[in-house]
């Protein structure tokens, strides 16, 4: 018989096997998860089930009772154009589906490498399988273990500490200048998608306030209004530039608006405060010469390119340590379900033995009848101990296989002491 780790099946699709218009098509909100698996279970597809649906993939772990029946329920879904989706779908078994599992829930797999939002949903899908009741001998345990190793993960190694994306990058640099964005003002100049990154990433970081301005008021009293934040007229910048700490430029313009004396005007009232300016824009917007100016650092979208490969190197060396980790904790999973399979072989084994041992001193009642009470149970301890030390070798050395992972030997070994031989 197989082991559990064995009868374990992944089936499913993600950002790297299929465009957003297929994966819409698997894509479900939590009652569609849960009619899923009891539609699985009620048709006798599957014994266990755990079904995780996000963005960006839609997969299926589960013990199934019927491969062909589960290939017929994927084989239902179509493409855009009518189209099946087999091409788009990827299938692992045993220790595969372990180690995906693993990868899924410690962000090794995700678009962006160490995201933290993946535990929360896989701890969402968990939680939602258990009050289904679908997680078993399988798959409780191994979701107890993915929520360990993902965390682990994340302790253990630096996937999530170094930065990605050019919002990260801005505040990066923030927080290496100010040391703390508390109290801190940033003015957007323009209200392109990249600057509105950068000041998202900024307020999430704990900005007091964003000042928006753009050539078009009304477009930044909506950006403003967004962000609780404050909308300035473009002709009254230098006005308000005295106020903001950082400024983030990412405008269309074809030449410098943030010019050397706005700035200089701006730190002689600011009594040279530190003014952090980002310049995110193709042809730049801030005057080169303004980080010439005391207290006036200037970064442009270069600079941030830089800390941005700096932060993706940094993920790609953690992903690798993170990665032998997850395979270590993939062993070491598949092993314990091993010896839960094997000890209860074993805890039957003792249990024929025992039964052999009574029925034998039964057998022998008139022979023993002469002995006293305190002789009787000499008797007894010694035919204990004799099939304890019959058993011993040979039931430590099916352990050993099986934690190995050769439960063909296991098996063997433990043959000749089976009920049916």
């Amino acid at each position: 018989m197989a082991a559990d780790g064995e009868r374990l099946l992944a089936v499913g699709l993600s950002h790297r096997t299929a465009p957003v218009e297929i994966r819409e098509r698997l894509a479900m909100d939590e009652d569609g998860v849960k009619s899923t698996i009891e539609r699985l279970r009620r048709d006798e597809v599957v014994e266990e089930a755990l079904l995780l649906s996000t963005c960006n993939r839609v997969e299926l772990y589960a013990v199934p009772r019927s491969v062909e029946a589960l290939q017929e329920f994927y084989g239902s879904f179509r493409g855009p154009s009518g189209e099946r989706i087999d091409d788009h779908l990827y299938w692992y078994r045993g220790r595969e589906a372990v180690l995906h599992l693993f990868r899924v829930a410690a962000s090794l797999d995700s678009l962006v490498l160490g995201e933290p939002q993946i535990l929360g949903q896989v701890r969402d899908a968990v939680r939602i399988a258990g009050e289904l009741s679908s997680l078993g001998t399988v798959l409780h345990p191994l979701t107890q273990r993915t929520l360990s190793v993902a965390k682990r993960v994340r302790s253990h190694t630096d996937i999530g500490k170094s930065r990605v994306g050019i919002g990260n990058a801005g505040v990066d640099l923030a927080l290496q200048i100010f040391g703390s964005l508390e109290g801190k003002r940033c003015m957007l100049v323009g209200v392109g998608e990249m600057g509105r990154q950068v000041a998202v990433a900024l307020l999430s970081a704990g900005l007091e306030e964003l000042l928006v301005t753009n050539r078009t008021f009304e477009r930044s009293v909506e950006l403003a209004s967004e962000f609780g934040g404050t909308p300035v007229r473009y002709e009254r910048m230098a006005d308000y530039l005295p106020r903001a700490d950082i400024l983030l430029a990412a405008t269309g313009a074809t030449q410098p608006i943030i010019t050397v004396p706005m700035v200089r005007m701006a730190l002689r009232e600011r009594r040279y405060r530190t003014i952090f300016l980002i310049d995110l824009s193709v042809p730049r917007n801030i005057a080169p010469g303004i980080d010439d100016l005391e207290e006036a650092y200037l970064f442009n979208i270069d600079d941030l390119s830089k800390v941005v490969d700096e932060g993706r190197q940094a993920r790609i060396q953690a992903a690798d340590e993170a990665l032998r980790l997850v395979e270590d904790e993939t062993d070491r999973f598949l092993a314990s379900l091993r010896t839960v399979d094997i000890n209860d072989d074993l805890r039957r084994i003792t249990a024929v033995a025992e039964a052999l041992r009574i029925a034998e001193i039964e057998r022998s009642r008139k022979l023993t009848q002469g002995l006293d009470e305190r002789q009787l149970k000499a008797l007894d301890a010694m035919t204990k101990a004799l099939v304890k030390k019959l058993l011993h070798r040979p039931m430590m050395a099916a352990r050993i296989a099986a934690r190995e992972g050769d439960m063909e030997k296991a098996q063997l070994l433990m043959d000749p002491w089976k009920a049916d031989r």
